[in-house]
């Protein structure tokens, strides 16, 4: 049995790329899926982003913050 006292390297990733991929696929991906999806869901991405962009009453969110 050998006895190599000698640390192994960490496994790496791939360059950090894995952490950005689910946000550059997601725009490709929904448009293609939503063909296929009930009508309620595939408008899911444009309602967020009002919702975040209005608030829930349409006068808060992030818009108020610009004026």
């Amino acid at each position: 049995m050998p006895t190599n006292s000698t640390p192994q390297p960490a496994v790496t990733s791939r360059n950090g790329w894995c952490c950005c991929l689910p946000f550059v696929a997601l725009p490709v991906v929904w448009p293609l899926a939503a063909a296929f999806l009930p009508e309620r869901v595939s408008w899911f991405p444009i309602w967020l982003a009002a919702v975040v962009w209005n608030g829930t009453d349409g006068h808060g969110g992030i818009s108020h913050l610009l004026g």
